[in-house]
């Protein structure tokens, strides 16, 4: 995808904490004390802003899906939650006292009314909102290819009179029409907004997914033999037969749509994983001391893409802090309240996540035609067991897919109180998510710096 060449600058006073992630693009307020958090609402999944989608039936795909979220709380995080969508079967406190738990379903005219509410009746930190901005099924074609296809015979002989050799190897080509397939492509993504008692967005995170699914009868081992080949991944054993994301039916032999319920379960556990980074970092940077010099920020030139998403752009400029304290030994001035001697600034031309088109191929592999084994004696009468196998290759279809690529372009200095560039790093770097490859960009960054700044490289 062609970006404009429009840069907007932006600076953002944030104060953010000090770790280090993956998977989604991530941003918190650590004034906001969230690592610390006991207690907070899960309210149901909003579901491509049609509001939130309860059901209170066990068996229903909605319930299961609410119930799959909260459970990564309590279960992992050890955290209370109050779980709107599926309140009913699984919070005891709620069904004790159901009428006041209804409140927390109305409509609010603004955040800091639904918070006012929320802390009123549960006496929680805060409360999380989950939301699917893209749920979407792409079939599409891989065409017909015919191909030239290198192949190759041979013998190999193991513990025989003339030792283990190899004999007999042929090679020829052979023409191979790999053969069309329908083939369907998942996407699923998920925002997560967490609110403190007030209303004040504390955490944005948002995280998606590209990916081959699976499907029962015959379209659906097309999709897991595809899978399989493209990427080396039996996927057959995932999917456990629920039914699709929100349609209200109970369990059925898996059909295409019915994968996102298990996509939706990867990202949700991806979100899991950061959120549980948040939580032990904040333990281990507290006994992190700073001994170097203090690095300020200034601002970063943005693409527009990222400039006007408030995902991206909260991540960037978290990830710029971050980083800055993972990886220097210098004292960090979040919101520029501090002393600063040095100064990190940076231009980001390119941040985008793009989609290639793969063509069909083949390769091949080994087949063992055939295995025989013989005994023989040595001159000294020792028995001995020949084994001769014979193999031929045979030919691996690997059907035409989209292949996604993160890609992020930067150059980024330090500069002294004076201006003077002290450190500069350009880079382009790749990754399955645009947030992982950003980070590469700035942890090589940042080890430049702390070569520069660090009282221990003096």
């Amino acid at each position: 995808m062609n970006l404009k060449k429009i840069l907007a600058t932006v600076s953002l006073a944030m104060t953010l904490p000090a770790t280090s992630f993956a998977y989604g693009e991530l941003w918190y307020d650590a004034a906001s004390h969230l690592p610390q958090f006991k207690k907070i609402v899960v309210y149901p999944i909003n579901y491509l802003n049609e509001g939130f989608k309860i059901d209170n039936d066990e068996k229903s795909e909605t319930y299961q899906v609410n119930d799959y979220f909260d459970k990564r709380f309590v279960r992992k995080l050890k955290i209370k939650t109050v779980p709107l969508g599926s309140s009913l079967k699984e919070n005891k406190e709620i069904r004790t006292d159901e009428e006041k738990y209804k409140s927390l379903y109305q409509n609010f005219s603004s955040e800091k009314d639904r918070a006012t509410t929320v802390s009123s009746v549960t006496a929680a930190n805060g409360y999380i909102i989950p939301q699917i901005f893209l749920d979407k099924l792409e079939p599409h074609l891989s065409p017909a290819k015919t191909v030239t296809v290198q192949m190759k015979s041979w013998t190999e002989e193991a513990d025989g009179p003339n030792g283990n050799r190899i004999y007999d190897e042929k090679t020829w080509n052979v023409t191979h029409t790999i053969p069309a397939r329908e083939l369907i492509l998942y996407h699923m993504g998920i925002d997560y907004n967490m609110y403190d008692r007030e209303g004040k967005k504390i955490m944005t995170y948002r995280n998606a997914e590209h990916t081959y699914g699976n499907n029962t009868g015959k379209v659906g081992e097309t999709i897991a033999n595809a899978v399989e080949n493209v990427y080396g991944i039996n996927i057959n054993g995932i999917v456990r037969g629920i039914g699709n994301l929100f349609g209200g039916k109970k369990s059925k032999p898996l059909r295409p749509d019915e994968y996102k319920v298990e996509l939706f379960k990867s990202i949700v556990d991806e979100f899991r994983k950061d959120y549980k980074d948040i939580q032990e970092n904040f333990k281990d940077n507290k006994q992190k001391n700073r001994v170097g010099k203090t690095i300020g920020f200034k601002g970063i030139n943005l693409p527009q893409n990222v400039g006007s998403d408030e995902y991206s752009l909260k991540s960037v400029y978290f990830g710029m802090k971050d980083m800055a304290f993972k990886y220097t030994d210098a004292k960090i001035d979040y919101d520029g309240s501090g002393n600063a001697r040095y100064f990190v600034q940076g231009d980001i031309s390119y941040y985008s996540l793009d989609r290639q088109w793969i063509e069909p191929y083949a390769t091949t592999r080994n087949n063992l035609l055939s295995m025989q084994q013989s005994d023989w004696y040595d001159a000294y009468g020792n028995k001995h067991t020949r084994t001769i196998k014979k193999y031929q290759t045979e030919i691996v279809d690997h059907h035409g897919y989209w292949q996604y690529t993160a890609t992020v372009k930067g150059t980024f200095s330090l500069v002294d109180d004076s201006g003077r560039v002290l450190v500069t790093h350009s880079a382009t770097e790749t990754d399955d998510k645009t947030a992982d490859a950003y980070q590469h960009l700035m942890k090589d960054f940042y080890k430049k710096v702390n070569a520069v700044i660090s009282p221990k490289s003096k």
